[in-house]
C-alpha cells in the first residue's frame, strides 16, 4: 500500500496510524500518537492553510508538504478531509511519498515503452518469419538435391540451415517479448524455487554455484514460474560473463520490508557506462544476443511491485539484487 493516513482531532492530536504511514514517516505508531501533527509537518503556514481549507471546505486535494521523518525530510502530497462536526470532529490526512509516486511513474512509462515495443516486435517478427520458413524449407530441399555433390557444398548448406536456425531463435524470442505475460501473484516463499534452479541449472564445469539462504525466510507476493525465469537470466548472464573457473552464488536477505534475492557472479564486471543501459530493449554487448533478457526481467519484477539493480565493478564481478516487498 503506497498510501499512509493519520488522524487527527480538531486540535491537531494524532489519535490514529496506518502502517503505510508509519513507513513513510519511518515512526512506529506509538510514537506517533499522541503527538501535535505540526511537529511532523514543519512548514506551518503551509500545512494551516490546508486546515483552514479543509475546515471551510471539506476535502482539500493533493498538496505537496514537507514532514519529518526520523531526521529526514519528505515531501509527500497530501491530502486533508474534515469528518464530523464540532469536537467530536476529526482530520483524515492521506498522504503519499513523492519519491514513491516518482518511482511507480518511472514503471508507468517503462511498461507503456515495453509494451510499444513489443508491439513493433512482434509485426517485425511476424514479417519475418514467413519467408524466414520458405528460405529454409528451399535450403533443406536444396540439401536434398546435392547428395552427390562435393563436401564443402554440402557444408555451406549446413552453415546456412545453422544460421537459420539462429534466426528462427531471435524471432521467436522477440514474439515471447511481444507477449509478455502478466503474473498471478500468491503468497509464497522464495527458497525451494532457488534451490530447484540451483540444482537444475546447466553450468559450465568450471563454475560452481552456491546458494546461502536467510533461514525462516518470509512470505512475499509471486509468480513462481516468471521469477524462475528472472533468476535463471541472471544466472545465464552470470555464467556466461565468467571466463574459466569461478563462482555462481545466490543469497536471500531481509532489508528493510523487502525480502533480497542477490545473484553474485566472479565475473569481469560490468564498466559504469554500461550499467545506465543494461535494462534498455535491445541494448546488449554480446555477439549473439537479442537485449531482451534484462528489460524482460526487470519488467516482471516491476509487476511484483519489487526493483531489480545491478551493483558492479570492473573485474570484480557483479550482484544483481531483486527487492520483493513483505
Amino acid at each position: 500500500m503506497h498510501e499512509g493516513f493519520i488522524v487527527t482531532s480538531p486540535d491537531g492530536v494524532i489519535v490514529e496510524t496506518s502502517p503505510a504511514a508509519e513507513r513513510i514517516l519511518e515512526a512506529p505508531s506509538l510514537s506517533l500518537k499522541g503527538r501535535q501533527v505540526r511537529e511532523i509537518c514543519r512548514v506551518g503556514d503551509a500545512y494551516d492553510e490546508l486546515i483552514r481549507q479543509a475546515a471551510s471546505g471539506g476535502r482539500i486535494l493533493n498538496k505537496s508538504v514537507i514532514v519529518l521523518a526520523g531526521e529526514k525530510r519528505k515531501i509527500v502530497n497530501m491530502s486533508v478531509q474534515r469528518v464530523g462536526e464540532g469536537q467530536t470532529s476529526r482530520y483524515v490526512h492521506v498522504f503519499q511519498d513523492c519519491a514513491d509516486l516518482r518511482t511507480m511513474e518511472e514503471r508507468l512509462v517503462q511498461a507503456e515503452r515495453l509494451a510499444t515495443i513489443g508491439r513493433f516486435a512482434s509485426q517485425i517478427a511476424h514479417e519475418i518469419r514467413n519467408p524466414l520458413s520458405s528460405i529454409s524449407l528451399n535450403v533443406e530441399l536444396l540439401e536434398d538435391e546435392l547428395t552427390d555433390s562435393s563436401a564443402e557444398a554440402r557444408n555451406l548448406i549446413r552453415s546456412v540451415l545453422k544460421e537459420l536456425d539462429r534466426l528462427n531463435d531471435i524471432v521467436s524470442e522477440y514474439l515471447q517479448f511481444s507477449r509478455f505475460p502478466k503474473p498471478h501473484l500468491k503468497r509464497g516463499r522464495v527458497d525451494e524455487v532457488i534451490r530447484e534452479l540451483a540444482q537444475n541449472f546447466k553450468a559450465p564445469d568450471s563454475v560452481k554455484i552456491e546458494t546461502s539462504l536467510t533461514p525462516s525466510s518470509p512470505e512475499v507476493w509471486l509468480d513462481e514460474r516468471l521469477l524462475r525465469q528472472v533468476l535463471e537470466n541472471l544466472l545465464r548472464n552470470g555464467a556466461e560473463a565468467i571466463k574459466g573457473a569461478g563462482l555462481l552464488r545466490i543469497e536471500t536477505d531481509v532489508v528493510d520490508r523487502f525480502l533480497v534475492i542477490r545473484v553474485k557472479d566472479s565475473g569481469h564486471g560490468i564498466p559504469p557506462e554500461i550499467q545506465a543501459r543494461l535494462f534498455e530493449p535491445f541494448f546488449t554487448t554480446k555477439a549473439n544476443g537479442t537485449g531482451l533478457g534484462l528489460a524482460t526481467s526487470q519488467q516482471i519484477i516491476f509487476e511484483h511491485n519489487g526493483h531489480l539493480v545491478v551493483d558492479s565493478q570492473p573485474n570484480k564481478g557483479s550482484t544483481f539484487s531483486i527487492l520483493l516487498p513483505l
